[in-house]
């Protein structure tokens, strides 16, 4: 038998790695917005394969802005 460490967020999931467990927190909580952007006119990015670059941008700016900017 092995112990492992992982991060548990809020809705479950289970990550080996903080950063990742962060921004999918993160985006559990902005979820509503973020996707209303992706599906606005305001966003260029369409295609899926783009919204999902777009997406995850857009958390990871969020992010870095809450580690970042005081």
């Amino acid at each position: 038998m092995e112990k492992i460490h992982c991060y548990k967020t809020s809705d479950g999931k289970l990550f080996e790695d903080s950063l990742q467990a962060e921004r999918h927190e993160l985006f559990l909580e902005k979820q509503q917005i973020v996707e209303g952007f992706l599906a606005s006119e305001l966003n260029s990015y369409q295609a899926i394969a783009q919204r999902a670059i777009a997406r995850s941008s857009i958390v990871n700016w969020e992010l870095w802005k809450l580690k970042n900017v005081t």
